[in-house]
């Protein structure tokens, strides 16, 4: 697949949710994601899809910059999550709470990742884009894994 094959994949939703690793990848710019976090935030800047978070993703990126001091991603992600157009961060509620304790008794899921995943179905999210293959056993909503849409190269 390809990122083709991904904007299409994205055509399909009106609010998908995101996890932590959607933002770290496009915002502190790893190139082997670029394209497809590209294409993903171009879709919600432009009102194309929603796109729903947990404030614990706010939470897991600020960590990871405020560990390495870097200041100005911290303001940065800050600015992101305040005027992001069609992003809605959620907080964690007593209704998630509920919903992530059913996920993780149904799979097994880690407490973090059934937070994120708890709030995008709570929040009318038809699809959530990650990069964590194991969330793919997750019945209630589909799960775009990141890693699949990466276009590879042939070996010459």
């Amino acid at each position: 697949m390809g990122i083709d094959e991904f904007r299409t994949a994205l055509n399909a939703y009106e609010i998908v949710g995101l996890d932590a690793m959607s933002f770290i990848y496009h915002f502190e710019k790893k190139p082997h994601f670029g394209p497809i976090t590209k294409a993903l935030f171009a879709h919600i800047q432009a009102g194309k899809v929603s796109a729903v978070i947990s404030v614990l993703v706010a939470g897991e990126v600020l960590t990871g910059v405020k560990k390495a001091g870097n200041q100005e991603m911290i303001l940065r992600y800050r600015h992101i999550f305040s005027t992001l157009p069609h992003l809605f961060v959620h907080d964690a509620d007593m209704r998630v709470m509920e919903k992530m304790s059913d996920l993780r008794a149904a799979y097994g899921l880690k407490t973090p990742d059934a937070i994120h995943v708890a709030t995008a179905i709570l929040n009318g999210a038809q699809a959530f884009v990650t990069n964590d293959t194991g969330l793919k056993r997750v019945n209630e909503l589909d799960v775009l894994v990141l890693e699949d849409y990466v276009e590879r190269r042939s070996p010459c």
